[in-house]
């Protein structure tokens, strides 16, 4: 039996503990803070005693690695899964518009969904579809210096179009504006979603809060093949002799018998304790927020499970039924602004694009994340480190990890795949 320690109980350490630990290894999954879920957590609000999450996470059939997760965990039943793609958007002045494939047969109801959108012209919409058949024919090398603004552009996407579908995706798919994040990053992305089947466009959203749609269940796994999870437990340093991790100190243990260990730890952690000794280059990460303002009402008159807002800074609109969850994405301009700003500029927004006012919230909260992803431009794309290191028995995790994915859910899940897949074949 190997013994596994993994550090860091995000989800992609998440992954790699129970992946491991579903094929007959011991694990000690250590996490520094009092929780687990890293960047995908939930807590409970004070004021509404309602469990509420840090961020909101969008998943979408293409999501194949995060979909094997969840069934490995048994968290299947814990999600909501389209039948086939719908998102509902909401424009100033023009009400609901909905992106909707009608029927399965792929592709012609996505391209019908496509031919359909109301939010542009039907000249524009013409433009989408010959975007979209060209699409898989575009040369890599051809863009592979660009960003998506640029791309776009290129490719005779008007003003419109750009505001009102591929700033929407790509916003929330990367993370960061359009005139930042790679155009070849993106169009993988496109590729994924739209190329890949009826059922990987589709929308999957958590039916519960994160803790108990992911976190509960592949603690329970690992806890029912033995595995042990220590809380509060910050590493402080890694002891490598002869080209091999020999003891992990952390702040209230040392640990010295196991045979591997998986980091599965942010970029700006590792660097404290371990950076210099695996990485023959400098890697520069610039990161990106994400802003989520969780407001309750006193009666909730939307009634979809979620709206994508077209020209508005809020960027999409969450349905809790006990209360609503706007995200802000690529949202730096903001961290510095208060709570209270930030929620007269939601409140704002909400009432121009529903029939929400003033006088139906009850209360607010705002959650920042800081450092939620990194900006995934042409230069560190090119740079991201692969899971196996110069260390004989560590392997990273993580989202920053060179997985061919930009910073998401789907990445950091990959990423704890690809660790464990290197223990078990060590």
């Amino acid at each position: 039996m190997k013994k596994c320690i993994v550090i860091g109980g995000g989800i992609a350490g998440l992954t790699s503990a129970a992946y491991l630990s579903n094929k007959g290894s011991h694990v000690t999954l250590l996490e520094s803070s009092p929780k687990l879920g890293g960047r995908a957590y939930s807590f409970i609000d004070k004021y509404a005693n309602d469990d509420i999450d840090n961020g909101q996470h969008i998943l979408m059939g293409c999501y194949a690695d995060t979909l094997k997760f969840i069934n490995l965990i048994g968290a299947k039943d814990n999600f909501i899964y389209q039948n086939s793609l719908q998102v509902n958007f909401l424009k100033r002045g023009e009400g609901e518009i909905k992106l909707k494939a009608l029927g399965q047969l792929y592709p012609i109801n996505l391209l019908a969904a496509l031919l359909s959108y109301k939010a542009v012209t039907f000249q524009e919409r013409l433009s989408i579809i010959r975007f979209m058949l060209k699409l898989p024919f575009v040369s890599q090398r051809k863009i592979k210096n660009m960003n998506v603004k640029e791309w776009l552009k290129l490719e005779n996407q008007s003003e419109v179009v750009v505001n009102s579908l591929w700033q929407i995706i790509a916003v929330g798919a990367l993370n960061t504006s359009i005139d930042k994040a790679s155009a070849s990053i993106y169009r993988s992305i496109l590729l994924k979603i739209f190329y890949k089947g009826n059922f990987a466009s589709t929308i999957i959203l958590p039916k519960y809060c994160l803790s108990q749609s992911y976190v509960n269940n592949a603690v329970d796994l690992l806890e029912r093949n033995k595995g042990i999870v220590k809380l509060s437990s910050i590493v402080e340093e890694l002891v490598v002799s002869e080209n091999k991790i020999i003891e992990i100190n952390t702040s209230n243990k040392s640990y010295k018998d196991f045979d591997f260990v998986v980091s599965a730890v942010p970029f700006y952690s590792l660097k404290k304790f371990l950076l210099e000794k695996i990485l023959d280059r400098n890697i520069d990460f610039e990161y990106s927020s994400i802003l989520n303002i969780h407001i309750w009402l006193k009666n909730n008159p939307l009634t979809e499970e979620f709206y994508g807002l077209i020209n508005s800074p809020a960027h999409w609109i969450f349905n809790k039924r006990s209360h609503i969850n706007l995200v802000i994405s690529d949202a730096n301009y903001l961290m510095e602004k208060s709570a209270e700003e930030i929620y007269e500029m939601c409140l704002q927004e909400l009432t121009l694009f529903t029939t929400v006012s003033e006088s139906d919230v009850q209360n607010y909260k705002v959650v920042k994340e800081k450092r939620a992803t990194f900006i995934p431009t042409n230069k560190i794309l090119n740079s991201r480190p692969s899971s196996k290191t110069k260390i004989s028995n560590l392997f990273l995790a993580g989202d920053w990890i060179d997985t061919g994915l930009p910073s998401t859910l789907e990445s950091a899940v990959k990423s704890g795949r690809m660790a464990a897949e290197n223990v078990i074949a060590s």
